[in-house]
């Protein structure tokens, strides 16, 4: 009798488990779909990205150059509406300790950024029609290509790669928020996995493909190297890296949107040549909230006296940020 209630004991608490991680991943891929189907709202954000490069052999205006994206720090602040296709997007980016502002602005048809230093606004169009044909390029991933990378991702995982945490209190922009706390690991393989689905999806994407082709005219890196042969490229790299750290953390609030995400991954890379990269260290952190709100927006008035003409990049332009921009004509 003894063995046969421990017999029972243990496939009532392994079922329970079972039944926990089912609903945890049911309950994070739900928050996952939910929260990509939002509208209009708020974000902030912060990534890092540091890079190590195999400088062996290289010179030193060739490490300086380089030195310009080993560290790369991005933190971002913005509003937006898809429906009404709006949006401001208050941006800092550093690369190697330099650090500046740019805003970039969506109000329907018309996409504008404010440089930094300058402090004027250039109309991106301007950037496709110069010496060339415009094309609405407006949308460089298809939605259908989101949607697919986002399936692959939530797809990916099984029941025991996702764990429920403790309840938190999130202090956001709306006050504070209760949210329940999501963690998820993944194998070496299923990152793998990921990756290579990823490149498959993007591979078929008709619209990224158009872009890399205005891209390529502009871009010397770019001008030698089809779209296919990149991905091709990228697929044939899978080898070189290892992934030594992964983790990813979700906040789901009671309405059943994320509204904080935390991502961090390490990878190392396996290359001798000179130049490439050795590994990647990156972190991302992303705050939601006034979700599906009415947003309000400020669009700064752009006219002869604010507005950077194309042709006088080359001499508005500071000379600090000459090295960064020279290879894109």
């Amino acid at each position: 009798m003894k063995k046969l209630l421990s017999l029972l004991l243990i496939i009532i608490l392994t079922l329970s488990m079972v039944g926990c991680e089912t609903n945890n991943l049911q309950a994070y891929k739900k928050a996952s779909e939910k929260t990509a189907s939002i509208n209009s709202g708020q974000t902030s954000g912060e990534f890092t990205m540091i890079m190590d490069f195999n400088t062996e052999g290289m010179t030193a205006e060739e490490i300086k150059e380089l030195n310009y994206y080993k560290d790369m720090k991005v933190s971002f602040n913005s509003s937006y509406d898809e429906k009404l296709k709006k949006g401001i997007y208050r941006n800092y980016l550093s690369l190697g300790g330099l650090g500046f502002d740019y805003d970039f602005y969506i109000n329907e048809d018309e996409m504008f950024i404010k440089l930094p230093v300058i402090g004027k606004y250039l109309k991106l169009k301007d950037i496709e029609t110069y010496g060339q044909e415009y094309e609405d390029t407006e949308i460089i991933i298809s939605e259908e290509t989101k949607n697919n990378i986002a399936a692959n991702w939530v797809g990916l995982m099984n029941e025991e790669d996702v764990f429920k945490g403790k309840d938190i209190v999130l202090t956001t922009p709306d006050g504070e928020v209760k949210t329940t706390e999501y963690s998820i690991k993944l194998s070496d393989e299923q990152i793998n996995k990921l990756y290579l689905d990823t490149l498959d999806v993007v591979s078929r994407d008709e619209k990224l493909k158009t872009y890399y082709l205005n891209m390529q005219q502009n871009i010397e890196i770019l001008k030698d190297k089809s779209f296919d042969e990149t991905i091709a490229d990228l697929k044939s790299n899978i080898n070189n890296f290892e992934v030594d750290n992964f983790n990813y953390i979700a906040l789901v609030d009671i309405d059943g949107y994320i509204v904080n995400e935390v991502i961090e991954l390490s990878v190392k890379i396996y290359n001798d040549e000179s130049g490439e990269l050795m590994g990647i260290d990156f972190s991302f952190n992303l705050e939601n909230w006034d979700i599906n709100k009415e947003q309000n927006f400020d669009f700064p008035v752009l006219n002869e006296s604010n507005t950077l003409k194309i042709d006088n990049m080359d001499t508005e332009m500071p000379v600090m940020f000459e090295d960064i921009f020279k290879n894109i004509k």
